[in-house]
């Protein structure tokens, strides 16, 4: 797919896990395009949900896939939590349901939309019909999530397993580079905190900040001297139907250069 749309390099940066890191290293070489082994950490700040991209992470390190495994426990414990705070805001929803349209993976949004869609006491209720046929319809199961799952909403719980400063720790001592995700979710005041943690850059380019967006973060991360990204933050067409891979329609060579200098700098760093 990324030759076919013409991108030069690419990241796999899935959330919590590093399961299709090998994978994307055989396609590199198969289809001479660039990889970057990469992960999206799930962190809690202060009660919001703060999204950590981590780029040439050590996927191979010995202590990795144990942090990743407490991580994901502790998501299967928030996933009956956002169930509990679904029902009792009104929807007849069925944690068992939720589980099989997880089809055996962390429940998302689409899995706890598909469950209350498959109850037909729902189905004439307005706060869901505007995801089958109505304003929020585009990309419905994306849209459920952040009107009641993210931070701030009815069905919202912390992750707290994971803080935001130790995630970002972690993340440089696996050799990564901490970034954070469509900043357009975080609050000024946070992302200046988080710089201060540790914080090496923003994801200018995403899919969700409008060209005014991403100039003005583009502008943050010049004053800041931070390192600026590009991602679509493509899910697949079922998850997120109104986002392309590779969309944003754009050279980001030089941001790529920039990344690996920092990343080479880190390392040449550990290794005095």
């Amino acid at each position: 797919m990324a030759r076919e749309v013409g991108l030069k390099a690419i990241a796999f940066a899935d959330h919590n896990s590093i399961d299709n890191v090998e994978a994307g290293l055989q396609l590199s070489r198969e289809y001479g395009i660039e990889f970057i082994p990469s992960i999206e950490i799930d962190t809690y700040l202060d009660q919001w949900d703060i999204h950590i991209l981590g780029y040439f992470i050590n996927h191979k390190d010995k202590g990795l896939k144990e942090w990743l495994d407490e991580i994901i426990e502790a998501k299967r414990g928030q996933a009956f939590q956002r169930f509990k705070k679904l029902k009792e805001i009104g929807f007849v929803i069925d944690f068992e349901d939720v589980l099989r349209f997880s089809e055996g993976k962390i429940p998302t949004g689409l899995s706890y939309l598909k469950a209350i869609l498959s109850r037909e006491e729902n189905l004439n209720d307005p706060r869901i019909r505007v995801y089958i046929d109505g304003e929020r319809s585009s990309s419905p199961y994306y849209n459920f999530y952040r009107d009641y799952i993210k931070d701030g909403k009815p069905a919202f719980v912390p992750l707290e397993v994971s803080p935001t400063p130790q995630v970002i720790d972690r993340i440089k001592a696996l050799g990564g580079i901490p970034i954070l995700a469509h900043p357009m979710d975080t609050k000024d005041e946070i992302i200046h905190r988080l710089i201060k943690q540790g914080l090496m850059g923003l994801e200018v380019y995403t899919s969700y900040h409008s060209p005014e967006q991403a100039a003005r973060f583009l502008s943050l991360a010049k004053r800041l001297d931070l390192l600026a990204t590009a991602g679509s933050d493509f899910h697949g067409a079922k998850m997120k139907p109104d986002i392309k891979l590779g969309q944003l329609n754009g050279d980001y060579t030089e941001l790529l250069q920039e990344l690996k200098k920092a990343y080479l700098k880190m390392e040449k760093g550990r290794k005095r």
